[in-house]
């Protein structure tokens, strides 16, 4: 009987670890799929451990203990969309700099958690990064020293909306908590408030 149960138990294990690393996969028509590849920039903001960015414009509070740690961003005017924006997930990635960008140009997941404000006070080609129409990500600076190197500041970058069936709601980044999370990178998963 022990053992029946244990093998139910494994199964359940992989098939739900099969599931979610299907899910993962961007490649898969119709189940997880990224929008088409845009360009933009990305500087950062909070400081090396990302406190700085803590609340925010969407009201998501605490960034770790709502469990989006520090792969978050704030997006300018023009991809915030009036707060419709908040909880979405960003795969960017640095381009075309590679004095700047990270060698092995390697991607990171975000999600939208604040608004960058204009500053109109500044040209957007020098220091009003967030003016419209200009689409950029001010990220964490963990995220940002992924992509790109500190002395850049900013750096161009491409970026696609990663979209799943479950959109409709806040989404947030999430490092799986079990054994596998070898096998998987991140996931973007509905966050369900009540």
């Amino acid at each position: 009987m022990a053992a029946t149960a244990f093998g139910i138990r494994f199964l359940w294990l992989v098939v739900t670890a099969a599931f979610l690393f299907t899910v993962t996969n961007a490649k898969i028509p119709g189940v997880y799929t990224g929008g088409p590849w845009q360009n933009a920039h990305a500087t950062f903001y909070g400081g090396s451990d990302a406190s700085g960015t803590m609340g925010g414009a969407c009201g998501y509070g605490n960034l770790y203990s709502q469990g989006y740690g520090v792969n978050t961003a704030a997006l300018s005017t023009a991809l915030f969309n009036n707060g419709f924006s908040c909880g979405a997930c960003f795969e960017l990635k640095c381009t075309d700099d590679p004095r700047w960008c990270v060698p092995g140009n390697p991607s990171i997941l975000v999600t939208a958690t604040n608004f960058c404000p204009p500053n109109f006070a500044q040209p957007s080609d020098d220091g009003g990064w967030c003016n419209p129409p200009r689409e950029h990500f001010d990220l964490a600076m963990p995220m940002f020293l992924k992509i790109g190197l500190y002395r850049a500041g900013i750096v161009p970058v491409s970026y696609r909306r990663l979209l799943s069936l479950l959109e409709n709601g806040p989404f947030r980044l999430q490092e799986p908590r079990t054994s596998l999370s070898s096998v998987f990178v991140f996931f973007c998963y509905r966050q369900i408030k009540y």
